[in-house]
């Protein structure tokens, strides 16, 4: 049995060295800011059209991992095999770990569905599953946030990059289905997308989270706030009467309940 390896970023599956030389930083390349050139780095080993990201995005492999750590698969290879048949297994090896499965878009497709159909969402669900509550936000939380930290660099520096089948704040939810910002961020873009059941569903579904979710007053308002600014009142009296119901020593619903009765009446 291959011994156990010690837990850094160096022995993370998703760790791959910033040059072909040797060298001890390296990428994460489950950031998905490097999505649109896996082909390109782990296929073609040609880093040139994201030279600039990596060098930004680099770090030391022997930094302590997070919570996405997948321990790298090690190779017993015998002492008979043929360096060209090892050569070989390196290209497939590589081929397979850049091998795209079919590619749904968020925008085409709700969150749901996408659930049931999409490899990589369900390989997200199904590796946090049994994690606990603690882990499953931070993961959820770390997702969440690399994809605005990593948007935010692509418009400073202007670097190409395609748009993401699937948004971090939507991998975000299906790491964690209780995660509070991700339920309010997927179910505007839901709703904005013209799914409007599926947005409201998930907006309303913040009500069931328990009240010590951190900022959760202040995030059902802001779904609240939403629907009163696309005029659905309807939707907004009832996600704020809920609220009332769950959380009756909230103040802040007992308000936006009341501007929703008054932005009805106008």
């Amino acid at each position: 049995m291959p011994e156990k390896l010690e837990r850094l970023c160096f022995n993370c599956n998703s760790f791959f060295p910033d040059t072909y030389e040797a060298t001890e930083y390296g990428i994460c390349l489950a950031e998905e800011v490097f999505e649109p050139f896996l082909d390109d780095l782990l296929i073609h080993g040609n880093f040139d059209n994201c030279r600039s990201l990596v060098q930004a995005r680099r770090f030391e492999g022997e930094r302590k991992v997070c919570s996405l750590y997948e321990e790298a698969e090690m190779w017993e290879v015998p002492d008979d095999i043929s360096p060209d048949l090892i050569d070989q297994l390196i290209l497939q090896a590589r081929e397979e770990k850049g091998r795209k499965p079919t590619e749904y878009f968020f925008k085409d497709h709700s969150f749901a569905w996408l659930l049931e159909h999409d490899e990589q969402l369900q390989k997200l669900r199904h590796r946090y599953q049994h994690r606990s509550p603690e882990e499953r936000r931070m993961a959820a939380d770390h997702e969440y946030h690399a994809a605005i930290a990593c948007q935010h660099f692509l418009d400073l520096t202007e670097e190409h990059r395609q748009t993401a089948a699937i948004p971090g704040e939507v991998a975000a939810l299906a790491i964690d289905p209780h995660y509070a910002p991700a339920l309010l961020t997927v179910g505007t873009y839901e709703y904005l997308l013209g799914r409007i059941n599926e947005g409201v569903q998930l907006l309303l579904s913040l009500v069931c989270l328990p009240i010590e979710t951190e900022d959760l007053a202040v995030i059902i308002d802001k779904a609240g706030r939403f629907l009163q600014d696309r005029k659905d009142f309807s939707q907004a009296e009832i996600l704020y009467a809920a609220a009332i119901e769950n959380f009756p020593d909230v103040q802040l619903f007992k308000e936006g309940h009341s501007c929703t009765d008054k932005q009805r009446s106008r």
